[in-house]
């Protein structure tokens, strides 16, 4: 209870600061972002136990934030879907998914070299996760909210003065997320490793 109070006051507090905020000193700018999430292997604990394994997912967000010049900040919505693959002992084959929706707070170093076009970026972030895990087989569906962060590396290339298209890794990570339904509990751990391209655009 008290991980998913602290993750409302999280996620309302980058409503206020990126969407309530129009008076800070700073170029406002919007960013999309698409690509592949990998997933790392799981390990269950609970009435079901066991270590489980996932398909390479998809991956989206779309941010809106302040750019200050080497420095940027911004709220960002994600979403990343991997399906199961197998289950350990036996190596049973999965059915099922993983989905996470998330909310988060992000800072950027993000500057220029000289007279180059191509920008290193460097990131962290933090916030909220929805997370929903769907076990087909089991007839099990639940989610939970907990605490979510990640980290980041990328390059940047200038197309214009307004428009950046950047390719980015992430390691995604949230608390331990646990679910019930009935008899059955599961609580899992999560980690990602993303790989990320995108376009973003200052008004």
């Amino acid at each position: 209870m008290i991980s998913k109070r602290l993750a409302f006051f999280l996620c309302s507090t980058i409503v206020v600061l990126f969407f309530s905020s129009p008076a800070l000193a700073g170029s406002p700018y919007a960013g999309l972002t698409v690509g592949l999430a990998y997933l790392n292997d799981s390990s269950l604990k609970g009435s079901k136990s066991g270590d489980l394994s996932y398909d390479d997912g998809e991956a989206y967000s779309y941010a809106h934030g302040l750019d200050f010049g080497c420095v940027r900040i911004e709220g960002e919505i994600g979403y990343q879907k991997n399906d199961f693959d197998t289950f350990e002992p036996g190596g049973v084959a999965g059915n099922g998914d993983l989905s996470i929706l998330s909310l988060l707070a992000n800072g950027y170093y993000y500057c220029e070299i000289g007279q180059s076009s191509v920008v290193p970026i460097l990131s962290a972030g933090v916030g909220a996760a929805n997370v929903e895990y769907e076990d087909v087989t089991d007839e099990f569906s639940e989610d939970d909210i907990v605490l979510a962060y990640q980290v980041g590396a990328g390059l940047g290339v200038k197309v214009s003065e307004s428009v950046t298209l950047n390719a980015m890794y992430r390691y995604f990570s949230t608390q331990d997320a646990s679910f019930k339904e009935a008899d059955d509990d599961v609580e899992i751990d999560i980690s990602s490793h993303n790989v990320l391209f995108g376009l973003k655009v200052n008004f």
